[in-house]
């Protein structure tokens, strides 16, 4: 495929990159046939979904499956449960997803407050995109003593669509200039919905429309207060859904998915680091009947850079007060970077660096009565055991860099978010109405508090959703309600991929892959 004009092996879910769109209603169950193709082992992680009572369809290789083999299938079932908004799937087998393996997953809402406020809705999938696979990118990083920083993409894509400089392609490449940029239609005096979803490797996007404001309504599933902004900035893992008003003069504007460079770290040593990556992606918005070339007039800033929305634009629209009790179990935690013996770059939490044993995940451990104090140091275990019980974790940056952390199974609370230099005060909480999602920038050299309820027995990652630190080792393992857990039975067809599963080698990747999802939707 060819993204951005630029040829390269992609990895696609039913021959799609971004996959097929995939929608249910709050309360159905989904029921997908996911048959691997590719000459790698895969997994998919339904990213958001809280996966209430069936933990070991997470997707997350080493802690709740083993990989799905080639040419094996295996059903993922889980119901959406209560949940509603905006979300997505990707591959969590080492850096698959960078190379394609990612789609959209909406959980409509029949209850929306926000239902009758717009009159159709679209999907925007930002993207940072690398010419070089992840099995090229992926060993460049991990050799000894490399001081360069996380790769530098190629192109930022809307919704699969970018330019690329086909001048700086390397020779013998098949490459266009110009190619296609992505088309929202609209029509004059209707409003749209539009579902924003940053499915980087790495890079902070800004979203905005030209001369169009945004109704901010979701984050991350939570429905808020609605404000009006000009910019969104939007970090790896997180989703927003903003309502547009059409009501300008009849035209072409352009919609801007910035990677904002100012969040991007790079010195000489950082693989790609001279890429000629045009930062500005571009789509348009298109008025019905509108004839004129877009030449429209990019907002000012309006945001703080490298951070996320400001708090005030994140106020649920009911306030959320559960958080506020006692904490019955409290971790602290510090990420870091370090180098192993060899001098390889590792990522630290509490001076460990996260090894998943892909044979034998961790679910699977729990669930044959192995207690979790005794599992591997490398597996980067917390243990929480207090059913329906307030659990804090404070997390201290010990690095300069800004980290996107992401939970599975839970929503959080935010407590307070520290810039560095600030002294942790726990007076200055925010317990009686905390912004309410998964995913949150953690600042470089700052921390963060956050409170989730432990009502959901699984073992649930937490970690950097930069793929180049997941990596290197930045995953935190939650082990919660163990002794529930300890009870359940995983489905014979989620252990046996780790009776079948002979992991090969990522460098006999075959040009052709593909992944396949079935999807069968019933209404309970």
């Amino acid at each position: 495929m060819s993204p951005d004009g630029f040829e390269r092996p992609v990895w696609s879910v039913n021959g799609q990159h971004p996959g097929p769109l995939i929608q249910a209603n709050k309360g159905d169950r989904l029921v997908l046939n996911v048959t691997n193709n590719f000459d790698d082992p895969a997994t998919i992680h339904w990213h958001g979904m809280f996966q209430h009572g069936t933990n070991w369809y997470d997707g997350v290789p080493g802690q709740t499956q083993c990989p799905i083999p080639n040419d094996v299938s295996l059903v993922y079932n889980f119901s959406t449960t209560d949940q509603h908004g905006t979300y997505w799937y990707h591959s969590h087998f080492f850096a698959q997803y960078v190379d394609g393996l990612r789609g959209s997953l909406v959980v409509h809402d029949p209850d929306d407050p926000y239902l009758n406020q717009y009159d159709f809705e679209y999907l925007v999938v930002l993207s940072d995109w690398h010419h070089n696979t992840t099995g090229v990118l992926l060993p460049l990083q991990d050799a000894p003593g490399y001081s360069g920083l996380r790769p530098i993409p190629d192109s930022p894509l809307i919704s699969g669509l970018g330019r690329y400089n086909c001048t700086a392609a390397p020779p013998g490449s098949k490459c266009k200039s110009n190619q296609p940029l992505a088309v929202y239609n609209v029509k004059k005096n209707k409003k749209y919905r539009f579902r924003i979803i940053n499915s980087s490797a790495d890079g902070v996007f800004v979203f905005s429309i030209d001369q169009h404001k945004l109704k901010v309504i979701e984050a991350d599933g939570i429905y808020l207060k609605p404000t009006i902004i000009k910019k969104l900035p939007v970090a790896v893992g997180q989703r927003y859904s903003v309502i547009v008003d059409a009501n300008q003069p009849v035209g072409n504007y352009f919609i801007r998915g910035t990677l904002d460079k100012r969040c991007t770290p790079i010195n000489n040593a950082t693989i790609n680091f001279n890429s000629a990556i045009d930062w500005n992606g571009l789509g348009i918005l298109h008025y019905e009947g509108a004839i004129n070339k877009p030449n429209s007039k990019e907002f000012d800033d309006d945001f703080t850079p490298c951070r996320d929305l400001d708090k005030k634009h994140l106020n649920p629209i009911k306030p959320i007060t559960k958080y506020d009790g006692h904490v019955t179990d409290f971790v602290n935690i510090t990420i870091t970077f370090g180098r192993d013996k060899n001098q390889r770059l590792k990522a630290l939490i509490n001076n460990s660096s996260f090894v998943p044993q892909m044979n034998d995940p961790t679910v699977n451990k729990i669930t044959r009565d192995i207690d979790a104090k005794d599992l591997p140091k490398e597996q980067n275990s917390v243990i929480f055991n207090h059913n329906g019980g307030i659990a804090e974790i404070y997390v201290k940056n010990n690095n300069g860099a800004d980290h996107p952390f992401h939970m599975h199974g839970h929503v959080f609370a935010i407590m307070y978010v520290g810039e560095k230099g600030e002294v942790h005060d726990k007076s200055k909480y925010n317990k009686r109405n905390p912004v309410v999602r998964d995913t949150l920038t953690i600042p470089g050299n700052g921390f963060v508090v956050i409170r989730f309820i432990t009502d959901n027995p699984g073992v649930w990652a937490f970690h950097c959703h930069i793929e180049w630190h997941v990596e290197l080792g930045m995953v935190l393992g939650i082990i919660e309600l163990q002794d529930t857990l300890k009870k359940e039975t995983i489905p014979e067809d989620v252990v046996a991929l780790c009776l079948e599963h002979d992991l090969q080698k990522r460098t006999t990747r075959k040009m052709l892959n593909s992944i396949v999802i079935n999807e069968i939707r019933s209404y309970d």
